[in-house]
């Protein structure tokens, strides 16, 4: 009897860290995710950070502390089974490379940050296994420590994705330090989080929706206080304003006595109040339910489908390449030599190998989107957009690593030092170049695969003398290109064969 396949999420939200474990299953209704076993660890990392957005060391501890407990529990799962993401605070924080260090060796497994619309995409996508595909467009609500992701979305389609910079934890820190609470304090929070809300409430209303739901800690903690504390089928303005009266009579979260608040949420629930009485009267929400499936569970589903090969990243470039008019075929030859260079000359372990040819392949098939600005500085251009575009399902790390491909695709290598290249990244650079150059002309003539060699950091290319020779130009570039990166230095040597 073969084993289950079992899958894990590792969510490192600002106020709290959890651990999902799922079992993939088939069912009459598709394949789907069981939850199979979950860790909570309240770390609140975003009440570490300072002034100039640096992560203090007991955050930075408590956090390290968590992911060593969550390593412990996933140390017989295999890479490709385990994902783990980050959001707000380590966005934010000014240290989350140091930060991250540390956490990456404690979990066993790598960590990426991701941007708030990511964020947002995969929220939405657990939140719409839990909620029925029903037809209906619906408006789903994630408050967490440091951000705020609002979605409208149909069945699993998301129309609409935000991310706002206003959280529970860090309205709490801002505005209720000590956790003293009056009406005065509470009012300036309430404003704090509209004036966060108000550049998207209008996108929001004009849109519309049937129905509300919240997702996550904040919105679970009010519907529950709703049901258990007030009998209420559902969160409501006056549900809202009745606690919003009785946290300012108690004067602090510790000595309100509500049915349904729990202990580790009093800490922030305060700024979680203000915060979802703001959401209320920027998007004019009437009421909202609870849906226990956020982000984890979208995490789970996004790594069940990169595994049958739904790769929501294949849908973000295709739609970037018809949105920028790109030269389709032209860019087929560029992946297709650049791939079949990288794959002579790299080595890694298998894992790293795919993501590295991946990435690679999406960068050459986006390389010259920023023709699309001008075709002078395209290079500029290109790295620019896939740095700061919204791509859905890729990671800041993935945007951030394609942005430095595309800025080496034109200039001296020498340029690129500052970028702090490691050597395969500097070798995907090198195979877009070479592509590039042997493509030039755009006129879909075949061209001979070159041979190229990595050995001992040193790189040797071969091309046919008699193809070289016929090909002057290109000869003459390539030659250039050679002599380019030897003054650059990030290989022992390159060197330049016709044979």
């Amino acid at each position: 009897m073969s084993r289950p396949r079992l899958l894990a999420a590792v969510d490192l939200g600002s106020n709290s860290f959890h651990l999902l474990i799922g079992r993939v299953e088939a069912t009459p209704m598709g394949t789907q995710i069981l939850p199979l076993d979950s860790l909570k660890e309240t770390v609140r990392l975003a009440s570490g950070l300072d002034r100039r957005d640096l992560l203090d060391t007991p955050a930075v501890q408590r956090g390290v502390d968590a992911l060593c407990r969550f390593g412990e529990r996933l140390r017989s799962f295999q890479p490709d089974t385990v994902r783990a993401v980050a959001t707000c605070t380590l966005r934010v924080a000014q240290n989350a490379n140091h930060f991250l260090a540390s956490a990456e060796a404690a979990l066993g497994f790598p960590i990426e940050v991701i941007a708030g619309r990511e964020e947002a995409r995969l929220i939405y996508l657990g939140a719409a296994r839990a909620l029925p595909a029903d037809g209906a467009r619906r408006l789903v609500v994630d408050i967490g420590g440091g951000s705020t992701e609002l979605i409208v979305g149909t069945d699993h389609s998301p129309d609409l994705l935000e991310s706002a910079q206003a959280g529970c934890v860090l309205l709490s820190e801002r505005f209720f330090p000590g956790g003293t609470v009056d009406a005065q304090r509470f009012e300036r929070a309430r404003y704090a989080a509209r004036d966060a809300l108000a550049s998207i409430g209008t996108s929001f209303r004009t849109l519309g929706w049937s129905y509300a739901v919240g997702t996550s800690g904040t919105a679970k903690a009010l519907v529950q206080i709703a049901h258990e504390g007030f009998g209420l089928p559902a969160l409501t303005r006056d549900a809202l304003e009745r606690m919003r009266r009785m946290l300012v009579a108690a004067g602090h979260a510790d000595s309100l006595q509500l049915a349904g608040l729990c202990a580790d949420r009093r800490a922030v629930f305060a700024g979680g109040l203000a915060l979802m009485s703001a959401v209320f009267d920027e998007l004019g929400v009437r009421e909202m339910q609870y849906c226990p499936a956020a982000l984890r569970e979208g995490v789970l589903y996004e790594l069940l489908g990169r595994d049958a090969g739904a790769d929501v990243r294949e849908v973000t470039v295709a739609q970037m390449k018809q949105r920028y008019a790109l030269d389709i075929e032209h860019g087929e030859r560029v992946v297709a030599t650049a791939l079949a260079l990288h794959d002579q000359a790299a080595r890694d372990v298998a894992e790293r190998l795919r993501e590295q040819r991946d990435l690679l392949r999406w960068t050459a098939e986006l390389v010259e989107i920023g023709r699309s600005i001008s075709h002078e500085g395209l290079h500029q251009h290109s790295a620019y957009i896939l740095g700061n575009a919204d791509m859905p399902g890729f990671t800041r790390s993935e945007q951030s690593l394609m942005a430095r491909i595309a800025l080496g695709q034109a200039g001296a290598p020498s340029a690129l030092r500052e970028l702090g290249l490691g050597p395969n990244e500097w070798l995907m650079v090198l195979c877009l170049r070479l592509a590039s150059i042997l493509h030039r002309r755009r006129d879909g003539a075949a061209v001979p695969l070159p041979a190229l060699f990595l050995k001992r950091h040193s790189l040797r290319l071969e091309l046919p003398a008699s193809w070289a020779k016929a090909h002057p130009l290109t000869d003459a570039t390539l030659a250039a290109e050679a002599a380019a990166w030897n003054e650059a230095g990030a290989f022992d040597s390159f060197e330049y064969l016709r044979i």
